[in-house]
């Protein structure tokens, strides 16, 4: 029961991956976009620089998001395999 909420709460993370990078270079666009419109001889290159910004932002927390559960799997992994040598010795 533990492991299938775990699967889902992971499965849950992943999904939201594609959603972060939409969100994150929308953010960077109208941040860049206002930055053009107030400073008008900055533009296009406020817009473009957000856009970057917003895709470099979504694919780091990208990383970090697969890094996560990366790790969290191997420990799960490392336990399982510890509780299943434990079971074999003690046959």
């Amino acid at each position: 029961m533990k492991q299938d909420v775990e699967i889902l709460r992971e499965a849950g993370e992943l999904s939201i991956i594609g959603l972060t990078l939409v969100v994150a270079t929308s953010v960077g666009y109208f941040i860049g976009h206002w930055i053009d419109g107030h400073w008008q001889h900055l533009a296009p290159w406020g817009t473009l620089g957000g856009i970057l910004l917003g895709v470099a932002a979504g694919f780091s927390e990208m990383f970090r998001t697969i890094h996560r559960i990366n790790r969290r799997v191997d420990k799960r992994s490392s336990e399982d395999g510890n509780a299943h040598e434990r079971g074999s010795r003690d046959t």
